[in-house]
């Protein structure tokens, strides 16, 4: 879908091409390969699996470089400048600069920012009183300037809807808290019907996925990410690796609201953007304790 930035395999020799695009692709996506770029380095090391029992990888942190950083966010940016379908899909990396806690943050020495002093105390307090993060203002802000279409959400904590997205494109797959209708999913449970068709109707639709904070570990949800990696339209931003990490078209290492900062700045978007933020704090003040039931669509509901 979107062409290669950097590598032309007509100034390449191809024997020392073919050598380095694996390790390439797997660190900086299909449009890093040729830039040149350094690799990640490695942040917090762990032995232990992200995701235990599914399909992930090590629990190890890696960072980009400042410059490297930069230059993926502005390929992000022409990315979504040309996306007429782009579905963020979040795990709770989001979040978790909220104090929210999540599964793969366990290597000694993290640098997920819920592992930090401030953030271990904001984990202490009721759930429910969480606050968006910078993350979740920047995808808001982004939505209401038409860079996002679709929010695909596997987090229970509304941190979205108090950010200001509005509902009717956020899909909150695995259930959410306080929704008598959509209540939170276990891992064996089955997802909601209607949910689960309209994240499928992305699936084919998709242009543009921006996998943010989630591990791509084999959840049924994560079948928008691995069609928008087969159009050359995946994204990932994680600290830990992936499965579909050979399948990114951009790979970006780092926390998610320091890249998300960097991004709002390329697109010219003002975090919190007003609009985003007013419609945010009405939601929260009409839905006190995330009291919200999400209706069941319709066929002729607008995808």
């Amino acid at each position: 879908m979107f062409p290669l930035l950097c590598f032309n395999p007509a100034n390449a020799d191809a024997a020392a091409a073919k050598k380095s695009v694996g390790a390439e692709t797997s660190q900086h996506g299909a449009l890093g390969v040729g830039c040149g770029w350094e690799a990640p380095r490695l942040a917090a090391a762990s032995a232990a699996p992200a995701r235990p029992g599914y399909n992930s990888r090590s629990a190890s942190e890696y960072l980009d470089s400042k410059a490297v950083l930069k230059a993926k966010v502005k390929i992000l940016a022409g990315l979504m400048k040309a996306s007429k379908a782009t579905v963020v899909y979040t795990g709770a990396g989001i979040s978790t600069a909220a104090g929210m806690p999540d599964y793969a943050s366990k290597a000694h020495g993290s640098v997920a920012p819920h592992r930090g002093a401030a953030g271990a105390a904001a984990v202490s307090r009721n759930r429910l009183d969480f606050a968006p993060t910078f993350g979740h203002h920047a995808v808001a802000g982004f939505e209401e300037k038409g860079y996002v279409h679709h929010w695909l959400q596997q987090n229970h904590d509304r941190l979205a809807q108090k950010a200001g997205f509005p509902q009717p494109k956020l899909n909150e797959i695995h259930g959410a808290w306080g929704d008598d209708k959509n209540q939170v999913m276990m891992m064996d449970d089955t997802l909601r019907g209607d949910l689960l068709e309209w994240a499928m109707q992305w699936a084919g639709k998709v242009q543009l996925c921006l996998a943010m904070g989630t591990s791509l570990c084999g959840m049924t949800s994560d079948t928008v990410a691995e069609q928008a990696a087969g159009a050359g339209g995946l994204v990932i931003v994680n600290l830990q690796a992936t499965a579909l990490d050979d399948s990114a078209a951009l790979r970006i290492w780092g926390p998610i609201d320091e890249v998300l900062a960097l991004l709002a700045k390329e697109l010219k978007v003002k975090v919190p953007n007003k609009k985003a933020e007013a419609r945010g704090d009405a939601w929260t003040a009409n839905h006190p304790r995330c009291k919200f039931s999400t209706k069941k669509r319709k066929p002729a509901d607008p995808l």
